[in-house]
């Protein structure tokens, strides 16, 4: 399967901390890659620097075989890498359509730039392939959080993401919520769709997961493939030794 996104020695340092030292990833089109690790591990580190948030004091960034640096968020977006937070920030008071477009909205009238209203048609089209069930007009504060959570989806979509970047995106969701965001990935998946899961919850990477890359204090701790992903050996790997008994 080739490779959509490699991170290559990927190190970085803040003031008194080492968070990432020579760390590597790899991600294919299509594979949902569960990044794991404890607290401080610098999971969030990379992802952000794989986002465009950070960049690296060290390493290389290659999409499709190629090098690329990534000085900002856009950078990212344009290349097809969308990082959706644990905290949503959505715009509360616009609808769905214009949440899923904001800041890219097509327009009409030249100069005086009126939002043209094919938008709600084009924002239905994507929320219809993500099962969102809610109008395109509906306000987004008046959405549960996993509705919310797919608006985002939806949005990074709307800019023909080829890698979306989750994070933790099942803490404030309820179970139900959590089967349809899997769902969803799943799609997505057979979209050819590169997935990076970052979650604490280890019973569903077991769920999910095509692939799992551990963390430990900055550096990678292992790799696990599909038939080797099993809570007590994931664990193994993040805390570094064999565990006898869990609490």
């Amino acid at each position: 399967m080739p490779q959509f996104l490699s991170a290559l020695g990927i190190s970085k340092a803040f003031p008194g901390v080492q968070a990432l030292k020579d760390v590597r990833l790899e991600i294919a089109a299509g594979e949902i890659l569960a990044v794991v690790g404890e607290n401080g591990a610098g999971k969030s580190t990379l992802m952000k620097i794989l986002a465009g948030v950070f960049a690296p004091d060290e390493g290389a960034i290659e999409v499709h075989g190629q090098p690329v640096r990534l000085r900002t968020v856009k950078d990212a977006e344009r290349l097809g890498i969308v990082l959706i937070h644990q905290e949503l920030n959505p715009a509360g008071h616009l609808d769905v359509a214009s949440n899923i477009f904001l800041g890219r909205e097509p327009t009409w009238g030249g100069y005086l730039g009126f939002i043209d209203h094919r938008i709600y048609a084009d924002a239905e089209a994507i929320t219809h392939r993500l099962g969102l069930a809610a109008s395109p007009r509906s306000l987004v504060q008046n959405l549960s959080i996993g509705q919310q959570q797919l608006v985002e989806i939806a949005r990074a979509l709307s800019m023909q993401s080829r890698l979306l970047i989750l994070d933790e995106p099942t803490s404030s969701l309820t179970e139900s919520e959590t089967e349809l965001l899997f769902n969803v990935l799943k799609e997505l998946q057979q979209q050819n769709i590169g997935i990076l899961y970052i979650s604490h919850r280890l019973k569903e990477v077991e769920l999910i997961a095509d692939r799992v890359t551990v963390l430990r204090d900055g550096k990678n701790a292992g790799e696990l493939q599909r038939g080797e992903i099993h809570h007590q050996r994931i664990v193994q790997l993040m805390v570094g030794r064999e565990l006898k008994q869990f609490f």
